[in-house]
């Protein structure tokens, strides 16, 4: 019973091969763990970065216009 609880508690793999069965890569548990934590990483850092960001308010802010700029030497 030892044996056969063991073999399933291995996990698993996905391995990719190409066409001339060479193997390409190579997927295990281990591998989704890590890139399970840093996508929560990633998304907790994206969230501070947002949270800390200055924000310009549309009321404080007036759109400015300034005319079409004339180069000095013209082309035409």
């Amino acid at each position: 019973m030892n044996k056969l609880q063991e073999r399933f508690d291995e996990g698993w793999s996905v391995q990719i091969y190409d066409g001339n069965r060479h193997l390409r890569c190579s997927l295990s548990a281990s591998h989704m763990r890590v890139f399970l934590a840093g996508l929560v990483v990633g998304f907790i850092l994206a969230l501070v970065g947002l949270s800390h960001s200055p924000r310009a308010q549309s009321s404080q802010v007036s759109p400015s216009f300034s005319p079409p700029i004339e180069s000095p030497l013209s082309l035409n």
